[in-house]
């Protein structure tokens, strides 16, 4: 199975000696056996400039996490938003993390908006629908889906984010958390970026960190999600 990543961003070039690049965190989230191509949406030089697959060439896609706000005026969000639809009128299996889960919401009719809750950086518990089990998965987000596409369905919530993990059918599988990242990779982002987020988030994700999270099961989710 060919999976192709969308990524939307990099790294810190001050993390880079530390953690490698953003798409080297995406290996997890495929099964060993499939292959995953990385197409830029946006690169970070001079240009700006990025590409994108062809959709008749994979049999699935990730759309990774970004910065930027799926609301914002790049130029890069229009093509992205438009394969996004492409990838999902073909049929092809469809992932989506952070930035990624708010863009196919978006893409396909829903809405994103920055959340007056504030940042969500770290653990915090969902719920999972079905059997109410806890889903806890890294995180690190200000935005926050507000309203789903036509036919999506919400798998696990909480007060705080209530559309955390979404589905469509067995096509699309988002979510808000992070499962590619590493809580070693949270706790350096939040080091770096205490100033953006403030002293009392980066202090709450802190905390947080201490308690054991999920990921390991939800990567498994995914890579069993591609055959399906």
């Amino acid at each position: 199975m060919k999976i192709a990543l969308l990524l939307c961003d990099d790294i810190s070039e001050k993390l880079h000696d530390e953690f490698g690049h953003y798409q080297d965190m995406f290996q997890h989230l495929v099964n060993k056996e499939d292959e995953l191509d990385v197409f830029p949406v946006y690169l970070y030089t001079e240009s700006g400039a990025g590409y994108l697959p062809s959709i008749e060439d994979y049999d699935g896609f990730i759309v990774s996490g970004s910065k930027h706000g799926v609301y914002e005026g790049h130029s890069w969000l229009a093509p992205l938003f438009s394969t996004i639809k492409q990838v999902f009128e073909a049929k092809k299996k469809l992932v989506g993390i952070c930035f990624g889960h708010q863009a196919i919401a978006m893409a396909l009719g829903g809405q994103v908006s920055q959340s007056d809750k504030g940042w969500g950086i770290g653990h915090y518990q969902n719920k999972w629908h079905q059997d109410s089990e806890s889903l806890v998965l890294l995180s690190f987000h200000q935005d926050q889906v507000t309203s789903l596409p036509q036919g999506f369905e919400v798998l696990a919530s909480s007060e705080f984010c209530p559309y955390y993990v979404t589905r469509y059918q067995q096509q699309v599988l988002t979510t808000q958390g992070h499962p590619e990242m590493s809580a070693e990779y949270i706790l350096a982002i939040v080091d770096l970026f205490e100033e953006k987020v403030g002293a009392k988030a980066a202090n709450q994700c802190r905390q947080s960190m201490k308690a054991s999270d999920d990921t390991l099961k939800f990567r498994q989710k995914i890579c069993g999600f591609w055959k399906n």
